[in-house]
């Protein structure tokens, strides 16, 4: 685990340092919790800071001698690589479930400090995002849409449908978000299994199979859908020729993981040798996509600019002031980064 036990100090307040486009959030936590020093600083929604921004904003951190900062990890990575010094820092929390750029910014976690992400808020959206993007694709939305551009009346397209209850999805990570989309797929009668670290027992999935079980995993499924943190095991894990086990099938790969569990040729090579129907892709290997990139253009490929689980202020709140309650006690913190793990 990342860092060690909060210690409180007795008989001084703690000031936190918030660094977000999110307006409300300093509002929030300072309503919810008076006795907290809240200082903040607003950042555009796009997070394009010129680094002469981010060498001053170490600057007024480090003055501040704030002991909490609450940011996204690619904000914190930026403000390292620009100065910041952690010195005075007792605790991160990210405003999201992902951290792979912590590792980028420390080699290895200060022992003064606890990393905390978010651990829920992400699961009800992103299950609302890949069974919308199932749906649309099973009962032709996107075609629909164009027809009705075109003025066209024609039924013959659209009157030939699968019932979600007769196909098998392939969920990669089976955590607090894998689990909720197991159960809005389960829902709709959907065969779900699941592929983890480590094999145990969860409800909402009739197979879990293990990491080195993968080609076994993806054989046989309508859609593989992809929640997989950025970590050295997960890094590259479906390049390659791996997708080829989806032929039978030729599943649909939804990604709204990590872009780099697999690459951009990859995703194009089992596209253009039919391995995979189509692909549905919110996180992608670089992103911005370039706009030479051919997924663009690809007619099998749907594109979003990693947006199937925004944060939400009001959870990013919830979060913070349950787990500060927590630090002032000297208690061990929810959602702790496992540096080891890489999430």
């Amino acid at each position: 685990m990342s860092g060690v036990n909060p210690q409180p100090r007795d008989h001084q307040p703690h000031t936190v340092y918030i660094v977000s486009p999110l307006s409300r959030l300093p509002e929030l936590v300072r309503t919810r919790v008076p006795d907290l020093n809240v200082l903040s600083y607003p950042i555009p929604e796009d997070f394009r800071i010129d680094p002469s921004e981010y060498s001053k904003l170490a600057k007024l951190i480090d003055d501040s001698k704030a002991d909490i900062i609450i940011t996204f990890h690619t904000t914190l990575r930026n403000l390292v690589q620009r100065g910041l010094s952690c010195d005075h820092l007792r605790w991160f929390q990210s405003c999201s479930a992902g951290i792979d750029q912590l590792f980028r910014a420390f080699q290895k976690p200060p022992e003064h400090m606890v990393f905390t992400r978010m651990g829920e808020g992400f699961g009800e959206l992103m299950a609302e995002y890949v069974l919308g993007q199932i749906i649309s694709r099973e009962h032709y939305f996107p075609q629909m849409v164009e027809y009705q551009r075109q003025k066209v009346w024609s039924r013959s397209k659209f009157i030939q449908k699968r019932s979600l209850s007769t196909m098998t999805i392939g969920i990669l990570g089976t955590g607090a978000i894998g689990s909720k989309i197991a159960a809005a797929c389960k829902a709709f009668g959907m065969t779900v299994r699941g592929l983890c670290r480590t094999k145990k027992r969860l409800p909402n999935f009739d197979v879990l199979l293990r990491n080195e079980d993968l080609s076994k995993f993806l054989t046989g499924c309508d859609y593989v859908c992809s929640i997989l943190p950025s970590t050295a095991e997960t890094k590259g894990m479906l390049s390659g020729d791996v997708l080829k086990a989806c032929q039978d099938k030729r599943s649909v790969f939804i990604n709204v993981g990590r872009g780099d569990v697999i690459d951009e040729a990859s995703i194009m090579r089992a596209l253009n040798n039919s391995w995979i129907g189509g692909a549905i892709l919110d996180a992608i290997d670089r992103e911005p996509l370039p706009a030479d990139s051919p997924l663009w253009t690809h007619p099998d490929v749907v594109i979003t600019p990693h947006v199937s689980g925004p944060p939400s202020t009001d959870t990013i709140a919830r979060v913070f002031v349950s787990n500060y309650q927590k630090f002032i006690r000297g208690e061990p913190l929810d959602y702790k980064v496992d540096w080891k793990l890489g999430y």
